[in-house]
Formats: structure tokens, sequence, C-alpha cells
């Protein structure tokens, strides 16, 4: 099989993938299609140059009106689209970038263990649990907060974590938030997702991955905004 059609079969299979991908019984082109996913779909959005790109040289390859191919695309562009459908078919999950296990804590976990943990481990974000729901997070955020209201001295020993929990942080918190997301999520949409933030003026401290989502499964790992550039 020549480059040419190789090229134009790959190219027909994104496009099918895309159009079953997009869900809508309206008939999009190719241009349309790419511009409409790459709205809400961070794996689409990371390769929407490549896809436009594509476009632009299946339409210079078919020139004539018989269909027949003019040229033949370079051996790097074959592979580089090879790799391309694939991350699009098969992309890396949330989980090959998280860190696990997570270390979650009480409302009567004393604050000095938490804080301990924090500076050993290099932690951000600690979930907190009361009677085994979810309550919030503890993060450095909401120790830095803390510390700012206390203007006498006191010993750590004597503090749990539950006496500090008006500072933990909380979905709609500016400055530090945090999302729960499906363990299935790929790595671009996670990314998408630290982005989203930023072009808000906020702070998505951490994304915690459960089986669907939700914050009342056990929680299977973590992913901060030092985790990103593990992704490919």
């Amino acid at each position: 099989m020549s480059n040419s059609q190789t090229f134009l079969t790959l190219f027909n299979q994104i496009e099918q993938f895309l159009t079953q991908l997009n869900d809508a019984t309206e008939h999009y082109g190719f241009r349309r299609l790419v511009e409409n996913l790459s709205k809400t779909n961070g794996l689409v959005e990371n390769y929407k140059l490549d896809l436009v790109d594509y476009l632009e040289l299946r339409n210079a390859i078919v020139h004539k009106s018989s269909g027949e191919p003019i040229a033949e695309p370079h051996p790097e562009v074959i592979e580089k689209m090879q790799q391309i459908y694939q991350m699009l078919t098969h992309p890396p999950r949330a989980t090959s970038i998280a860190a696990f296990p997570v270390y979650t804590c009480t409302t009567k976990t004393p604050i000095s263990e938490a804080i301990k943990k924090m500076n050993t481990n290099f932690y951000t974000s600690i979930p907190v649990y009361h009677d085994e729901q979810f309550v919030g997070v503890f993060s450095d955020h909401s120790l830095t907060k803390w510390l700012d209201h206390i203007d006498k001295p006191l010993s750590l020993s004597n503090i749990i974590i539950g006496q500090v929990q008006k500072y933990f942080d909380q979905p709609d918190d500016k400055f530090n938030s945090y999302r729960f997301m499906p363990e299935a999520t790929d790595v671009f949409t996670i990314r998408q997702a630290f982005i989203a933030f930023t072009k808000e003026k906020r702070r998505l401290g951490a994304i915690f991955l459960t089986k669907t989502g939700h914050k009342s499964e056990p929680i299977d790992g973590i992913i901060t905004a030092w985790d990103l550039p593990k992704i490919a």
C-alpha cells in the first residue's frame, strides 16, 4: 500500500471515529467536527492543529476529479498520524499519571500528624472524612489561611483537623479548588481541566480519581499540577 493510500485510509478512520465521538444526527464536515469536539474534549483539543493539517493535506493529495492521489505523504507524516489515531482511540488513562495510594485523614486526626505527612511526603492536598463521609480537603492553602488567623501561641498537639474545617478547600473556591473525576478519564482531559481553571484565574489544587468520579466512592488516585509533565 502506498503512503497516499495509507494516509487516506487513516484519515477516513479518524473521521469515522470523530463522527461517532460527536454523537450528533447532523452531518458535520471534518473541520467543523474537529472545532466542535475540541470545545469539550481535551483529547481532540490536544491534536486539533494536527487534525486540521491532515484535512489540508488530504485535500492536496486528492485533487483530481477521479479522486486518485497526486502526491505521496512523507513517511514521518504517516508515522505521526498512526500515533495520533492510536492515541485518539486508546488514550492513556488518568491513572497512568496519578499518585497512589492516597493519604486521607478524618476530622479527629491531630493536625500535627497531617502537617508532618505533608512535609515528609510533599503532599499539598489531603482529603478529609467525617463518619466515612467526605467533607473537604485540608491543603497547603488551608494551612496558610488558618495560620493567618492565629494571633496567639498555641500547641498543635491539642488541635484536631476538625477544628480548622472552615478553612478546608471546597469545589467552588477561587484560589484553591478540587475536582472528582472517573478513573477512565484520559490524561488530555485531565490537563484541559487544569488549563480551564487557569483561564478562569483559579487554581485547581487536585483532581481525585474514583471509579465513577463521585465523592462518595473511595479515592484511588490523586493528580496535581506537578503530575502534568508526565503527559507525553
